[in-house]
């Protein structure tokens, strides 16, 4: 495959690798290439300990439109390589590879977030958006019920009710709507959103990884466990941060007065 026709791309800053969604002729429409090439690159990321923290991005001026609609109305299902079953699984382990790998993930948004576009933006930690920004669940225009978790992870930053409204109603939020809704962590001015994502991820990749890793899975486990079972993980969360080196070295530069230099030690989900 030539570089020009690569549907995803990959590049590193520091400890921070940007994964770019790369069809920009078609607002980076998902197709069976994009989605299990992503897949790789996440799993890839998500095991690679000189990573420290991911970017999801969209080239051009979109982050994702979506399903490409136009292969679907052919009926281009036999070119595959894969079934639809296959593609909507490998595209629901990307997403949950973006919730849950062991390191911070943030979504840069420019231009339209839709269909499973959106949800992949809504699986990672953060989502970053300039003034271009419109999300929309998108999926009842063309009578589909939704893909790649997209339900599940609007009803935890929406609210049942409200996702409910957006998912049956099919609004297209823009920045500040989508903001005001918890569905962006932050809008910035269109000039500064690069730069804002660079230093949040700098900031993350550079943190103490061990921690970090511990308080996703913290957060994870107390959307879907009791309180108890909670509890007996948070402990031992915490005795794992408490006997690695990154908080021995912590601990000394606080006593010292200097920022902490944290050791990069494996990090496994």
């Amino acid at each position: 495959m030539s570089k020009e026709s690569a549907p995803v791309g990959v590049r590193r800053l520091g400890r921070v690798l940007y994964i770019t969604l790369s069809r920009p002729a078609l607002k980076n429409a998902i197709n069976e290439d994009m989605v299990t090439t992503l897949y790789r690159n996440l799993r890839e990321a998500a095991q690679d300990d000189s990573v420290g923290a991911v970017v999801l991005e969209g080239s051009g001026d979109a982050f994702c439109a979506g399903a490409d609609i136009k292969n679907l109305a052919l009926g281009a299902e036999h070119t595959r390589k894969y079934s639809t079953e296959v593609l909507l699984r490998v595209g629901a382990e990307a997403a949950m590879l973006l919730h849950e790998m062991p390191k911070p993930t943030i979504a840069m948004i420019r231009g339209p977030a839709m269909g499973g576009g959106l949800s992949l933006a809504l699986a990672c930690d953060f989502r970053l958006a300039d003034s271009t920004a419109s999300l929309s669940y998108a999926h009842t225009k063309i009578a589909l019920s939704g893909d790649f978790a997209a339900a599940y992870f609007l009803s935890k930053w929406m609210g049942a009710g409200k996702a409910r409204e957006f998912c049956l109603l099919n609004p297209v939020y823009g920045a500040q709507e989508a903001f005001t809704s918890g569905l962006l962590s932050k809008v910035c001015e269109d000039s500064e959103l690069e730069a804002d994502v660079e230093r949040l991820a700098t900031r993350l990749a550079e943190g103490p990884t061990n921690a970090l890793a511990c308080i996703k899975a913290n957060l994870k486990n107390a959307q879907e466990m009791s309180c108890e079972s909670y509890i007996a993980e948070e402990i031992k969360n915490f005795q794992r941060c408490r006997n690695s080196d990154e908080h021995r070295e912590a601990l000394k530069a606080f006593i010292e007065k200097r920022e902490p230099n944290f050791p990069r030690q494996q990090v496994r989900g």
